[in-house]
């Protein structure tokens, strides 16, 4: 049988979610009120039929969106016992290989990476190998910035694989590479929660926050503009980002919201209507916001085909963008300019 190559991103990409990967030897999907491991591999049909009912039994549903999500369901259960598995981490990434059991984890339930498979984490020494995402090909690293991902099919870049797999001078996991995981996720805390308070010196009334996703988005080379609020007649959106090259143009429609805690689903709702309009048809819709998706809001969100990113993808955003930010931009989020030293 061919080895397959994947990538499981865990969940939400946070500390607990990482906790529940490392500190059990597993990687994980969430589809929790599905439990995965009473399903053999010739009864994969039958365990398709049974997400789509309980999770995408809705006409309102794209049916792209729900095809999709079967499929990641399809790729999850069908690891097999030595295929090599990519684990997205912060910036870099972590190795393992497959065992063939699958299991069903209750006390994961509450984050919803109750569905798992055991894994073979790959170590430098006493430490997990962790490679830099920039030592990757550019290729590469594109492919796993993909958001709304959780199991893709890696197989293009399986030489690349093999040789992460392999090859000694990969091993980057040091005392300097844990030092510096360890400053970035301070600092991914430490700024979320600035940002969720309002203690940074960005415009109030959630202004500043639609200006700097304006920012973000200019980092990667889109158009953007903060829309005035009388843009609409019916609905509601925030910024307008679109990016042109020689085959395709891409527009944007984001709803921001500036939250602490959970973020209902009144800017899902509020994107729907204008997305029911003719005229924005063409248009691409997120929802982005400081704070946490609830699973359910999730769910609406996949129904209506509406992107979203949580506090926790937006700081990560954020730092992935940070030295192109301006420096007005960095003193208003109050991130110093001086590097740190990681001892």
């Amino acid at each position: 049988m061919d080895k397959k190559y994947l990538m499981v991103r865990a969940m939400h990409s946070s500390q607990t979610d990482f906790d529940i990967f490392f500190n059990n030897s597993v990687v994980a999907v969430g589809w929790s009120e599905i439990d995965f491991s009473k399903f053999d591999k010739e009864g994969i049909e039958h365990l398709l039929d049974s997400v789509e009912e309980e999770y995408y039994n809705s006409e309102d549903i794209l049916p792209q969106v729900i095809g999709r999500q079967l499929n990641q369901v399809r790729r999850f259960h069908n690891i097999n016992d030595g295929d090599y598995i990519i684990i997205p981490f912060y910036n870099s990434i972590r190795l393992a290989i497959a065992d063939d059991k699958i299991l069903y984890d209750q006390s994961a339930y509450d984050n919803d990476l109750a569905n798992q498979r055991k894994v073979r984490y790959q170590y430098s020494g006493e430490t997990y190998k962790t490679i830099p995402r920039d030592v990757l090909s550019e290729a590469f690293q594109r492919r796993l910035r993909v958001r709304g991902s959780t199991v893709s099919d890696l197989y293009e870049f399986k030489d690349e694989i093999e040789k992460l797999f392999s090859q000694d001078n990969y091993s980057w996991t040091s005392d300097f590479e844990d030092k510096e995981n360890e400053l970035k996720a301070l600092l991914k805390t430490r700024l979320l929660n600035k940002i969720r308070s309002g203690k940074t010196n960005l415009k109030t009334g959630g202004l500043g926050l639609e200006y700097l996703v304006k920012e973000l988005f200019i980092c990667e080379e889109y158009k953007a503009e903060v829309l005035a609020k009388t843009t609409f007649q019916f609905g509601d959106a925030d910024v307008y980002a679109v990016k042109s090259d020689k085959f395709q143009e891409t527009k944007i429609l984001i709803q921001v919201k500036h939250h602490n805690g959970y973020t209902d689903d009144w800017g899902l709702q509020q994107l729907s209507e204008i997305k029911s309009s003719e005229e924005y048809k063409d248009c691409k819709f997120v929802l982005i916001t400081s704070a946490e998706i609830s699973e359910g809001v999730r769910k609406i969100a996949e129904e209506l085909d509406i992107a979203t990113m949580d506090g926790n993808e937006f700081v990560d955003w954020l730092i992935e963008n940070l030295y192109n930010l301006s420096i007005e931009t960095k003193i208003k989020l109050g991130l110093s300019a001086i590097p740190q030293i990681a001892e």
